[in-house]
C-alpha cells in the first residue's frame, strides 16, 4: 500500500520525465561508457585468446623440437656406437695381421736357424771325421812304424767312421 501512495503522490509528468531522463541517460551511457568499455573488453578477450593460441602453438613447436632433438641424439648415439665398433674391428684386424706376420717371421727365423744348425752340425761332423782320420793314420803309422798304402788308409778310415756312427 505504501507503494501505491508513493506512485499516487508523484505526478504523471514527473514520472514520465524521470523515465525519459533515465532512458536518455542509458543511451548516453551506452554510447559514451558501455560501447568503449565493451570494445576494450572484446579487445582484451581477443588478445587473451590470441595469446592462448600462440602459447599452444609455441608448446607444440617445443614438443616437436624436443622430439626432433631426441631423434638426432639417438642417431648420434647409433653412429658413435658404429664408429667405435668399426674402430674395434679395424684394430682387431690389424692386430691379427701383425700377429700373423710376427708368427710367420718367427717360423722363418726358426727354420733358418734349424738349417744353419744342421749345416754347422754337418760341417762339424765332416771336420771331425777328417781330423779323426788324420789322427788315426798318424797314430796307426806310429804304432806300426810303417807307412800305410793309400788303400789301406782309406779302409782304416772307413772302418773307424762306421764304428763312430754305430756308437752315436
Amino acid at each position: 500500500m505504501l507503494e501505491t501512495t508513493i506512485l499516487a503522490s508523484v505526478p504523471l509528468g514527473s514520472m514520465l520525465f524521470v523515465l525519459i531522463a533515465f532512458l536518455l541517460l542509458m543511451w548516453v551511457l551506452s554510447k559514451v561508457a558501455y560501447g568503449p568499455l565493451m570494445n576494450i573488453l572484446d579487445q582484451r578477450a581477443d588478445k587473451i585468446s590470441s595469446d592462448l593460441d600462440g602459447a599452444e602453438t609455441a608448446r607444440q613447436q617445443a614438443e616437436e623440437l624436443a622430439s626432433k632433438r631426441q631423434g638426432e641424439l639417438a642417431n648420434a648415439r647409433n653412429e658413435a656406437t658404429k664408429v667405435v665398433a668399426d674402430a674395434k674391428a679395424s684394430a682387431q684386424k690389424q692386430s691379427d695381421v701383425l700377429v700373423s706376420q710376427a708368427s710367420d717371421r718367427a717360423q722363418a727365423i726358426n727354420s733358418q736357424a734349424e738349417v744353419e744348425a744342421q749345416k754347422l752340425k754337418d760341417d762339424a761332423i765332416s771336420s771331425a771325421k777328417n781330423d779323426v782320420a788324420a789322427l788315426s793314420v798318424a797314430i796307426a803309422s806310429k804304432l806300426m812304424q810303417k807307412e800305410l798304402s793309400l788303400n789301406d788308409q782309406q779302409a782304416l778310415i772307413d772302418a773307424y767312421i762306421s764304428d763312430l756312427e754305430k756308437s752315436e
